[in-house]
């Protein structure tokens, strides 16, 4: 007789086989956007010569063009006109991927059937499917934010340093990612203060 546990865990796996399949097919099938385009540059750039200068009036932190050198560098490319499309999007595929891991973390805090939901839901929405095959930094941002709050609940269950160090590499990434989570800080702190109010 199969346990609970042995039926959750096969049925989040199913959960995860979904969201490989909504994601991975035909990330070459289109043409990039112009938006895909330039961070692609950029990462093409990086690739090539070595080199990423910040510019806080264009463009966003480095994280995505650093997470993507793996990829170049197994593709066999030598150089950044040899690259594809694919090479690009299977970067937020992989962490739009990594966002279920995130959920399951979350389990204890939601519960098993909650968690399931959330994960299924998540598998197959619209928004998630589409920014998790489209090379920009959203998907990033979400993954990062979602440590956050995962490692932050696994330190609140058991304090240790493991979870506290990526809380910490959590929120460094996000800033890293987008300027713009600084909204997201702002509303972590207000979101925690009312918390802790009631």
């Amino acid at each position: 007789m199969i346990s609970l546990k042995s039926t959750y865990v096969i049925l989040f796996t199913g959960v995860v086989i979904i969201a490989a399949a909504y994601r991975l097919p035909e990330l070459s099938g289109r043409p990039m956007h112009g938006d895909e385009a330039n961070q692609a540059v950029k990462a093409g750039i990086l690739f090539d010569k070595g080199v990423y200068t910040y510019d806080p009036h264009e463009h966003h932190g480095p994280t995505l063009y650093y997470l993507t050198l793996p990829s170049l560098w197994l593709s066999g490319a030598k150089h950044f006109k040899d690259t594809t499309e694919w090479n690009y999007r299977i970067v937020p595929v992989v962490f739009g991927l990594g966002l279920l891991v995130l959920i399951g973390l979350l389990r204890g805090a939601v519960g098993n059937g909650a968690m399931l939901w959330a994960a299924l839901l998540y598998a197959v929405s619209h928004a998630m499917v589409y920014y998790s095959r489209y090379y920009v930094q959203e998907i990033l941002l979400v993954f990062f934010t979602a440590l956050v709050f995962a490692a932050a609940w696994r330190y609140i269950l058991t304090p240790k340093a493991v979870w506290a160090v990526l809380a910490g590499a959590g929120l460094g990434l996000m800033h890293a990612t987008k300027e713009t989570s600084l909204i997201l800080f702002a509303c972590m702190a207000m979101a925690f203060a009312l918390t802790w109010s009631l």
